[in-house]
């Protein structure tokens, strides 16, 4: 495939792909986020765009489903020719060996792409998310805290973060070689002798990231060593922040007020309840799941039509609700299974949160959709069969807002905003209406 094409990359879940999206067009570099790979008669024009991206599930995903369906991911990328392909990651690095394994997804994509050296950059100091000799740190609530010993994070539902030090982490996940190098480096040339040592030697490389100056000096050792040959990398959207740190980065873009929003919630992370707790008090009318009943198959689809209808009266008054799962991790259903037998419990949410969002963005009441959860997102997403996602403007670091692009007259064109659960501040879905004012 002929194209102009610099950068590719595959998002492991919808909002991560987002993020990516965001840094991407911020650093003035004209993005289309597919939902899916370009199959049959699918027509996309890439002429005009610098990078393309695919919004992908893997990070819900077991190790033999990233074996099968991640080699078509990187053979689509790389048939555009890019000189770098990027498998993004959440920031605060979490996997397990049996749910989104990084470590399998980093050897697939070194067994298809054959590139001339892989990298994982995954400090992200935009969004608070720090790398120091080696060692994942992050921010809850204005305090820094070692990623194993973060309130959140060590203790999450799915993927629990139990080791910092990121060269363990990788080797606990799978026999991936992996070496860093570290902020002490720096201020040398011995980052840069130490880096052609591990290229040599075929380690993936882990890059400490702290603040935008150490950022930079990562983009400069990357683009340096990225002369001949394609280079992967298994990062954050630090990635691109750092490769792309001397563009100039666009400014002043204004979202417009909004009346009626759709909020949906499958996020279980403490930082998500307090955003909903935030919108509950400042206008959102809570639209709380009742969990038994979403599990029961038999009755699931007049479920679906009772919560639809609700938030089309709702909407209908000019009021916004807010759908959810959740309100914190102690009141989550991440690891039940549902009489549906092998759909996992956020595939399941997922798909159901999409039929609300389909069913009611169809009736052309809402202006604006949100959908909080990194893992639910995605299945909520597909649902809506779009083709794209392009960027409007920052709502707030990490989480863009997006227009959709879909056949559907009734669905291209809406507004998206997609959150991960540890993302975006107390205020998010009232800045969703209030246009960030």
């Amino acid at each position: 495939m002929n194209s102009t094409v610099e950068l590719a990359f595959y998002g492991d879940d919808f909002t991560g792909s987002t993020d990516v999206l965001e840094s991407l067009s911020l650093r003035g570099k004209k993005t289309i986020l597919l939902l899916r790979v370009p199959e049959g008669n699918d027509a996309v024009n890439f002429s005009d765009y610098d990078c393309v991206g695919v919004a992908g599930i893997s990070r819900s995903k077991d190790p033999a489903w990233m074996r099968a369906e991640l080699p078509k991911v990187y053979r689509f990328l790389n048939s555009f020719d890019p000189k770098y392909i990027h498998y993004k990651v959440c920031s605060t690095f979490d996997s397990n060996f049996h749910k989104g394994n990084l470590a399998v997804a980093t050897q697939v994509g070194i067994d298809v792409l054959s590139p001339s050296w892989t990298s994982i950059v995954v400090g992200t100091p935009k969004i608070k998310r720090y790398v120091c000799f080696g060692e994942l740190f992050a921010d809850s609530k204005g305090e820094t805290y070692r990623i194993d010993r973060h309130p959140v994070m060590s203790c999450h539902p799915a993927t629990p973060m139990t080791e910092a030090n990121l060269v363990k982490h990788m080797h606990q996940l799978g026999e991936v070689d992996c070496a860093s190098v570290n902020l002490s480096m720096y201020s040398d040339d011995s980052a840069a002798t130490k880096l052609q040592q591990f290229i040599a030697e075929n380690k993936v490389v882990i890059f400490d990231s702290v603040d935008y100056s150490s950022q930079a000096k990562v983009g400069a050792l990357i683009n340096e060593h990225c002369q001949e040959g394609l280079h992967f990398s298994v990062s954050s959207s630090g990635f691109e922040d750092a490769v792309y740190s001397q563009n100039k980065l666009v400014e002043n873009i204004n979202i417009t007020p909004k009346s009626r929003i759709l909020a949906l919630s499958g996020s279980c992370s403490s930082i998500t309840s307090s955003q909903i707790d935030y919108a509950l008090s400042h206008g959102f009318i809570p639209v709380e799941l009742d969990i038994a009943r979403l599990l029961m198959l038999e009755s699931r689809s007049q479920y679906l039509d009772e919560i639809v209808q609700t938030c089309i009266d709702l909407l209908s008054s000019n009021k916004s609700p807010l759908v959810y799962s959740a309100l914190g991790p102690q009141k989550s259903g991440s690891t039940t299974t549902s009489q549906d037998g092998d759909l996992h419990f956020d595939e399941m949410l997922g798909s159901f949160l999409g039929a609300i969002a389909l069913a009611v963005t169809k009736t052309g009441l809402i202006e604006r959709l949100a959908v909080a959860g990194g893992d639910t997102s995605g299945y909520c997403i597909q649902s809506l069969n779009l083709d794209a996602l392009t960027f409007i403007a920052p709502l707030c670091p990490g989480v863009p807002l997006c227009s959709a692009h879909a056949q559907d007259s009734d669905i291209d064109g809406v507004e998206v905003a997609l959150k991960g659960g540890q993302m975006g501040s107390e205020d998010f879905f009232v800045r969703l209406c209030s246009g960030g004012e």
